[in-house]
């Protein structure tokens, strides 16, 4: 069973299962797995990530701080964050920098993301959304007792989190997948 959370009536956002991740990663794309990879270990949005990119000193060991401004969601809770890595977090962020510079502008990417996904998985389309949803849903997932925190490092109320995150169905054997990913972050 795949789950899906519906963002807007307009489209759906796919969760990603471990297992469809890994399938997804595999993809023969470098660039594309560098980007999701950014994508799903941090939990930003891609504007982020594009002004993360533009600004690696705001890695500082296991956090990435997005200072005031950089986030680009208008509506934004916290006008400043602290994005909380995980153990391979840390050690694969260091990937986005090897991308060919600029990252492709955000409508470019979702069609890239699109035909890889119809190429690599069946059903609900894979958007730039997907990877930040996927992550803190593993994370709730995860680390049930951590949510606030999660929240805080995802720029999100608790509100917008029970909304959207708690109950996706994972199944035990998916928490022992999601362990190399989100070992580390509490």
């Amino acid at each position: 069973m795949r789950a899906i959370v519906r963002s807007s009536e307009k489209f759906e956002v796919r969760i990603l299962r471990p297992s469809e991740w890994e399938i997804f990663r595999d993809a023969p794309d470098i660039n594309m797995k560098r980007i999701c990879t950014s994508l799903l270990v941090t939990g930003m949005r891609y504007a982020e990530l594009q002004r993360f990119r533009e600004n690696p000193d705001w890695l500082d060991g296991r956090f990435v701080h997005l200072p005031r401004g950089s986030m680009m969601k208008v509506k934004a809770k916290q006008k400043e964050r602290a994005i909380r890595l995980s153990d391979i977090g840390k050690t694969l962020i260091s990937d986005l920098f090897q991308v060919p510079h600029p990252l492709p502008e955000l409508p470019a990417l979702d069609m890239k993301l699109r035909r890889l996904s119809k190429r690599i998985l069946d059903g609900a389309p894979v958007n730039n959304k997907t990877f930040r949803r996927t992550w803190e849903s593993w994370l709730v997932f995860y680390y049930p007792d951590k949510s606030l925190q999660i929240a805080l490092s995802q720029g999100h109320t608790t509100v917008t989190q029970y909304e959207h995150y708690i109950n996706i169905p994972f199944e035990e054997y998916e928490r022992r997948e999601m362990r190399k990913w989100v070992e580390g972050w509490a």
